[in-house]
């Protein structure tokens, strides 16, 4: 009851754009002791009680003027470099105390709300009469996912404890941190259906690897096309036609069903299977391969295959932000993908799930003529209590009943080293180099800032 009664009560509020700012009474013993000094002094008439009270009026007096001088004129501002990184990359933010007022600020204590990993900017600062403070405060991505950062508060308050003075910042600023990619994997990426070089009965306007045909030439046709071999047989000119490419395009089929995820953090499935789904999505795109996206967890995604690094961004964009959650069996998924997928594609199902069920579901996906790849997640070896580095028996056995159905297997321990190439993009935070004469040149510089 005291505790509600003693609470800090708001002696002002405004705005200054979207910061909303007030002053707060937070010590409530000169309301007490005030009455009573004066009930004394006026009982006894002693100098040392009138004394008492002037001097706590007083000192009351300029904690308010003082609290209500920094809360019209301190501000913080707080700059946020980059709104997308990748794990591994340092993340940096800065603040800048501007102290509009001619006495000091003694303290002020920042308080964040962020909800990004290992990462912290609550700090206390100062600042003198009309001076500023600037800091940063950096920190390495070690999560993939969408982090807010903010809201947060400035607090401070006079140096006699009396008021406190907040300002509220409610704007959050949001990060999407992507997953790394692996270098090099220690498997084979799936060879597809097709590799573009069947013959098919569809000719093909562009340039490919096969030619089907030779026709007359009509004007207009590109020069470089003509086969001069035959030209010069029928002393006429010849031109090429070219068979079109059967599809081959990659399907990344990722499997995040919360039921059969094992570990947490870094050191899980879920982790394991995002990172092994971007790096084969870009050393697929890198040898010139479309490569398209399924994901079955809480929600069902969906990204067309495409080629190019522009594509890979867009992949690295939907995983970064995918969580498991609730999701149909891996053999529901096989099954209704079988109906949507194009014959001459290829299906690469990435999942830890050891139950047998799934593997007539993909017998029935060659069937339609979509060809099937997995990477077996070793989901036992994710386990606290499992220690050995070998496969564990289960996988082995799955990857047996996978090769009877001649379906292409792969097996991905927790121990698996992933050489993590570095952080796609450019380096966030500043770097300097010193040259003979003695000047610093910036030779990396972070995106541009984002202002609150």
């Amino acid at each position: 009851m005291l505790r509600r009664l003693f609470r800090p009560w708001v002696l002002w509020s405004f705005r200054d754009g979207d910061v909303e700012i007030s002053l707060l009474w937070r010590n409530w013993l000169p309301l007490l002791a005030l009455p009573l000094l004066l009930v004394v002094e006026s009982i006894f008439h002693a100098r040392v009680w009138m004394t008492l009270l002037l001097a706590v009026s007083g000192i009351t007096a300029i904690a308010a003027w003082w609290a209500w001088c920094m809360a019209r004129h301190v501000r913080v501002r707080r700059e946020l470099y980059q709104s997308s990184v990748q794990v591994g990359d340092l993340f940096e933010e800065q603040f800048t105390l501007i102290n509009g007022f001619w006495l000091p600020v003694l303290w002020m204590e920042v308080s964040d709300h962020s909800n990004m990993p290992g990462y912290n900017v609550s700090t206390v600062r100062a600042a003198s009469g009309r001076g500023s403070c600037r800091w940063t405060t950096t920190g390495e991505c070690r999560l993939r996912g969408e982090y807010d950062m903010g809201p947060w508060e400035a607090i401070t308050g006079d140096p006699f404890g009396m008021f406190t003075v907040v300002q509220r910042n409610p704007q959050v600023r949001t990060v999407l941190v992507y997953p790394p990619i692996s270098r090099k994997l220690p498997f084979a990426l799936p060879r597809g259906a097709a590799m573009g070089r069947a013959l098919t009965s569809h000719r093909s306007w562009e340039p490919t690897v096969s030619v089907g045909s030779v026709r007359q030439y009509v004007p207009g046709d590109p020069r470089h096309h003509i086969h001069w071999r035959t030209s010069a047989r029928y002393d006429e000119l010849h031109t090429k036609e070219f068979d079109q490419e059967t599809g081959g395009d990659i399907w990344l089929v990722l499997d995040l069903d919360r039921h059969v995820q094992v570990g947490q953090g870094e050191r899980s499935t879920e982790e394991i299977g995002v990172i092994a789904t971007a790096s084969v999505a870009a050393l697929l795109l890198n040898a010139g391969r479309a490569v398209g996206l399924i994901i079955y967890g809480p929600e069902y995604q969906t990204v067309m295959p495409a080629r190019g690094q522009g594509h890979l961004f867009r992949l690295l964009r939907v995983l970064a932000r995918v969580r498991s959650g609730e999701s149909p069996p891996l053999n529901r998924v096989l099954e209704e993908i079988g109906r949507a997928l194009p014959v001459g594609t290829t299906a690469l199902v990435i999942t830890p799930s050891m139950d047998p069920v799934w593997i007539s579901a993909l017998v029935r996906l060659q069937g339609r003529g979509v060809g099937a790849a997995t990477l077996l997640l070793d989901a036992a070896s994710f386990s606290s209590s499992w220690t050995r580095s070998e496969f564990s028996p289960q996988a082995k056995a799955l990857r047996g009943m996978l090769a009877d159905a001649r379906v292409e297997t792969e097996i991905l321990h927790a121990d698996t080293p992933l050489s993590l190439r570095p952080p796609t993009g450019q380096v966030r935070r500043w770097e300097f180099k010193v040259l003979s004469t003695g000047r610093a040149i910036p030779v990396s510089t972070p995106r541009g800032a984002q202002g609150w």
